[in-house]
């Protein structure tokens, strides 16, 4: 169900990221059509502000970044001290 990082395992920020991605990028292109008739139904688009959009992509990319820059640094310290025991 998550997609999986460069490491091979699931991911559910990077899987977060990529959602909010999508959307973002979807809202984008659906706002440049603005609106799409079909016989008597007409159907609007309208794109969401940009402090709105920043704020979506800023909060799901920066926690993933920063789960992944946690994990590398305690997997590093780990792997560290595993060493210094031998």
């Amino acid at each position: 169900m998550w997609i999986k990082n460069t490491s091979g395992k699931p991911d559910a920020m990077l899987t977060f990221a990529s959602i909010a991605f999508a959307v973002v990028t979807f809202n984008v292109l659906l706002a440049t059509i603005s609106t799409l008739s079909f016989q008597e139904w007409d159907i609007s688009f309208y794109a969401m502000e940009a402090s709105t959009l920043t704020a979506y992509l800023g909060a799901t990319f920066g926690a993933y970044v920063s789960r992944r820059w946690t994990s590398a640094k305690y997997l590093n310290e780990e792997e560290g001290n595993g060493e210094d025991n031998e």
